[in-house]
Parts: structure tokens; sequence; C-alpha cells
């Protein structure tokens, strides 16, 4: 596998400076043009492994750049947590079902509609 040059975006006014590996510095209004623009710039400058695209990083500052870490960190815990939650939710109206209550009761007692119970349930089934 091919490393890919780097590319390195800082604000610069209302734009960004790019700082390549083997090209000079470069100029973009937004980050959506910066890997192909850097791209380009390096393959012409002969930069090894530039026609396979470029790895952009963003440098905002420290605080900022750790404030984006810190949401997208807890952005991704949030997932994981919502992924478990369903899961245990699955179990739990499996449960309840196994003790003989029926779809309507297992809704009120969690707190979803009938609906939701259904599709609980289906997925259980679904699932194995």
């Amino acid at each position: 596998m091919v490393e890919l040059p780097r590319i390195l975006a800082r604000r610069s006014g209302d734009g960004w400076v790019l700082h390549m590996d083997g090209a000079e510095p470069s100029y973009v209004r937004r980050l959506d043009g910066a890997v192909e623009r850097g791209r380009v710039l390096m393959e012409a400058g002969g930069v090894p492994g530039a026609e396979h695209g470029a790895a952009l990083r963003i440098d905002l500052g420290d605080e900022l750049n750790r404030r984006v870490k810190a949401s997208t960190q807890a952005t991704a815990d949030a997932h994981k947590a919502q992924v478990t939650a369903a899961a245990e939710l699955r179990r739990t109206a499996a449960a309840l079902d196994e003790h003989g209550l029926t779809g309507r009761d297992i809704a009120h007692v969690l707190g979803v509609s009938p609906q939701r119970v259904s599709q609980l349930l289906n997925d259980r089934h679904a699932r194995g």
C-alpha cells in the first residue's frame, strides 16, 4: 500500500493555505477542493504517490483542534451507546414477551409505541 502524500490546511483570511509535501504552499477558498488541488500540484512536482491521492489534515490551532476532536469523539461515543441501548431494548422486549406480556403492555412498560415493540420483537426473530 502506497503512503499518500500529506496536505496540511491552515486557515488564512477567508480561505485556506495548503502546505504540501514537495510543493509550494497554495491558497484555496474552501476545503472541498483542497485535496484535488494539492494532489495536482504535488503530482506536477513529481511527489511519489500523489497520483493515488493525498491525505488532508486540518489545523485550526490547539484550542479548536481539541474541540473538534472532543466533539467527534463524543459523537462516536453517543453512537456506540445508542447501539448498545437498542440491543438492550430488544433483549428486554423479548424477555417481557417471554413472560407473557402483550405487545401493548410491553409498549407501556418500555415507554415506546406498540409499533416499536413489534419492530423490536421482529428484529429478535430476524437476528435469530
